[in-house]
């Protein structure tokens, strides 16, 4: 049975200590907390650590630091305040939260949650074949216009990680990096990953399918760390080290309600995920996440304008709880036009962008299993966990382009702007304050807007010719 984990956030606190590693967690709180040892010795042995531990303090300061000169808007908290405690099952963590919770010296404490990768696959007649997702507006994103300027096709400098839990990474059709720091590949979650990867970054060959962006620098990172446990923010942050400004990094994740219901959510609601996913934003690095596939049965979708954490409603923009991780969340909408959300589907006015959410071809076979196979494709992968890979790829393709044409990197802001502009973007069928699922994106037309990219290419054209 996996350990109960308990995410704290300590006060400031002169001599708290950096702990990379698991230790008994006993004597530090009796340490830093006095109510502590009143406690009831009803508690079995527990670890506590960081729960940043694969950068060093000294790196993670770094980036704060340059967050904060690079983002007016950015408001700093100290990461290094956050630990995880680790505990044996059958502990009575209900209690112990709420002893945690009572003590002064820590500013906050919640219980982590993780759900099932945010796919769906669809049991409907097909009504469509191929990848018309690739193709022109409003059926798709028209990324077959992208491939005709430099860069479209993610060639260039701009680098991508997928962070989730596992990847077939022997696939054919996948070319994709891994760092000493990726993490633990959990290969009953490979097929998720290997639909995720070839969305994005699938090669070409004798199928006829292609990623969205097939040459883009893909790397992975997975939210299992190399000490075995799930940690989806320590997984952001080693992301942050290895991205710069303007590259692009892809949650596929979503996590339970955590007042015990069976509603999955973005992964940003848990309060340590949302401040490093804000760090990451803050740094121009462009994050695109999962909005999740509504109850665990998957036939309901959630309200996020509704959703109600601790009294409040942090995922709705209208309200002055709201928290911004400046992250792009995506919805999954039906292939069919007009799109419009698959009832499975998160929606709620914090959906920037939508994407098909179903019928997407793409490499393995989820959700069945490979075996020793690296050649299976599937063209039923779905979810919003598919409508955010291609988004992701708008996103690469977008940022290659102004690249290759000598133009700045968006900003991570600038390219959720863009992206979810009703002006250059598909409409859902009843609209963005009806369906509150945002806009797909129309590569051609965001390309005419962002960079009148055409009179680059003329000139360049013009040039080829005179020379």
């Amino acid at each position: 049975m996996a350990l109960s984990r308990l995410v704290v956030k300590f006060r400031d606190l002169p001599d708290l200590p950096y702990l990379p590693d698991s230790q008994p967690g006993r004597y530090f709180l009796q340490r830093h907390i006095p109510e502590w040892k009143t406690f009831p010795d009803i508690f079995p042995v527990m670890t506590i650590k960081s729960l940043f531990t694969s950068l060093k303090p000294g790196k993670i300061r770094h980036w704060m630091n340059k967050a904060i000169k690079s983002d007016p808007g950015y408001q700093p908290t100290d990461l290094l305040s956050y630990f995880a405690i680790d505990c044996e099952p059958g502990i009575g963590t209900d209690k112990l939260l709420h002893r945690l919770s009572q003590c002064k010296e820590i500013e906050l404490a919640y219980r982590e949650t993780d759900g099932y990768a945010p796919s769906a696959n669809s049991y409907k007649e097909i009504i469509c074949s191929g990848q018309e997702y690739l193709g022109p507006a409003p059926k798709g994103i028209d990324a077959v216009h992208a491939w005709r300027i430099p860069g479209g096709d993610g060639a260039g400098k701009v680098r991508f990680i997928d962070i989730e839990k596992g990847w077939m990474l022997n696939h054919e059709a996948l070319r994709v990096n891994i760092f000493p720091e990726t993490g633990i590949n959990h290969h009953a979650y490979a097929e998720h990953g290997a639909g995720i990867l070839g969305i994005v970054m699938m090669q070409p060959n004798e199928t006829g399918a292609i990623g969205i962006t097939p040459k883009v620098k893909g790397s992975v990172i997975s939210q299992y760390r190399p000490d075995g446990l799930l940690n989806m923010a320590d997984a952001i942050m080693t992301a942050i080290d290895r991205l710069r400004f303007g590259d692009v990094l892809l949650l596929e994740a979503q996590v339970l309600d955590p007042a015990g219901g069976e509603n999955l959510l973005p992964v940003e609601i848990q309060e340590a995920v949302h401040r490093v996913t804000r760090l990451a934003t803050a740094l121009g690095i462009i994050v695109v996440e999962a909005g999740g596939n509504g109850n665990i049965y998957g036939n309901m979708g959630t309200d996020l304008d509704q959703f109600n954490l601790d009294g409040k409603k942090i995922l709705n923009p209208r309200s002055t709880d709201f928290k911004d991780s400046g992250a792009i969340l995506v919805a999954a909408s039906s292939a069919r036009i007009p799109h419009e959300r698959m009832w499975f589907s998160n929606y709620g006015q914090r959906m920037n962008c939508f994407a098909w959410g179903e019928f997407i071809m793409t490499a393995g076979n989820h959700p069945g299993v490979s075996g020793c196979a690296i050649n299976t494709y599937t063209e039923n992968f779905g979810g919003s966990s598919g409508a955010a890979a291609i988004i992701a790829g708008a996103a690469i393709a977008v940022q290659s382009i102004l690249e290759a044409n000598h133009r700045p990197r968006l900003s991570s802001l600038e390219m959720r702007k863009i992206l979810s502009d009703d002006s250059s973007g598909t409409s859902s069928a009843n609209g963005r304050e009806t369906d509150k699922i945002g806009v797909m994106p129309d590569l051609k037309r965001i390309i005419k807007h962002v960079a009148d990219i055409r009179t680059v290419v003329k000139t360049r054209r013009k040039r080829l010719v005179e020379s």
